[in-house]
């Protein structure tokens, strides 16, 4: 079975605000994404991938080991992934430079 939708949203009132809804057939089967389809959510800084591999290992989570990578111009970030609940692989890192530049 496919995805049939994905929405990402966030609001312009308040950068706390973000909905995720991923959506799948009737049957309640996992979607079928294709090969190395994932979602990923940046951080700041590494104390914050740090932090997040920390809570989802702590929630029974099985996250891989914290790795750095080169994101271009030979700035190595760290990130790290886990597979979130419907088989959705989520990839947690830090951009070149941080969000802030």
């Amino acid at each position: 079975m496919r995805l049939q939708h994905l929405n990402l949203a966030t609001s312009d009132r308040n950068k706390e605000d973000f909905i995720l809804t991923v959506m799948r057939g009737r049957t309640g089967e996992p979607a079928d994404y294709p090969a190395n389809f994932h979602i990923g959510f940046y951080y700041d800084e590494a104390a914050d991938v740090e932090a997040k591999h920390a809570e989802l290992k702590a929630a029974g989570l099985d996250p891989s080991r914290i790795a750095s990578m080169d994101r271009g111009g030979g700035v190595r970030v760290p990130h790290f992934y886990v597979t979130a609940p419907g088989n959705v692989l989520v990839e947690v890192c830090t951009p070149p430079g941080g969000l802030s530049s």
